[in-house]
């Protein structure tokens, strides 16, 4: 039986199993690195929206938490890496978003290089080296890396935090629907993970039979087809994921 075959009891139970993790990885990062020491990779995509959701819930109490001045969590650092061939939805989505939220210590970058965007993000906020991720187990693509994992390779020296690795495509798409999240309105017209502009379609299993159009992306029931509708070049490949 697949996840979106359980019942609803089964996945909800499953949804707030992963939601009680993910706090204890916030708690923990927090532990380990401070607030000063976080920062988020943001983009507004529905992962790192979700984490943002997330810190923003446990900040207010919403989600109870032992974090001795949660409310710093809201004061984190968050960048956005833009790329000029972004989706004007998203970028415009990621200024809505963070300000409905309150996330005001905020830094966008320009650049067409994620690996430059993070040395330049690190080279001027050096203690902010332990980088809070959307990256699920889906992202891998059969890698293995920890939820706490140093960058390797020749990338900028940070620890990767994944908040949210154990979860699935349709556990995303529970909790923003549950929790009445706001999301880019891109996924309302059949995209299911967003990329550059220039390399994403709507998913095609979600293309509507009669009238045409697309169904949105949280009526995809084949989790493993997330990301139907992408595509990615080999120079676009890179070892922080954030959808």
């Amino acid at each position: 039986m697949s996840l979106d075959q359980q019942p609803k009891e089964s996945k909800r139970n499953d949804l707030q199993t992963k939601t009680s993790n993910s706090v204890s990885i916030i708690e923990e990062a927090v532990t380990r690195y401070g607030y000063e020491g976080l920062s988020l990779s943001y983009n507004g995509g529905k992962d790192c929206l979700t984490i943002l959701d997330l810190l923003h819930s446990i900040a207010t109490g919403k989600i109870p938490t032992k974090l001795p001045d949660k409310e710093k969590l809201q004061e984190i650092f968050v960048f956005y890496l833009h790329n000029e061939d972004d989706f004007e939805e998203m970028e415009q989505f990621v200024e809505t978003s963070l300000n409905r939220y309150g996330f005001f210590n905020y830094k966008k970058v320009t650049t067409n290089s994620l690996k430059r965007g993070f040395v330049q993000i690190l080279k001027n906020n050096p203690s902010r080296k332990a980088i809070l991720l959307g990256t699920r187990v889906a992202d891998l693509k059969g890698r293995k890396q920890a939820i706490f994992a140093p960058t390797d390779g020749d990338w900028p020296e940070a620890i990767r935090i994944s908040p949210i690795m154990q979860w699935h495509y349709s556990n995303v798409w529970e909790y923003i629907r549950k929790n009445q999240v706001k999301y880019c309105v891109l996924y309302d017209k059949g995209y299911t993970s967003l990329g550059l502009k220039s390399q994403t379609k709507p998913n095609p299993l979600l293309k509507k039979k009669n009238n045409g159009g697309f169904l949105p992306a949280w009526k995809l029931s084949e989790k493993s087809f997330e990301r139907e509708g992408r595509y990615v070049s080999n120079s676009n490949k890179h070892n922080v994921e954030n959808n």
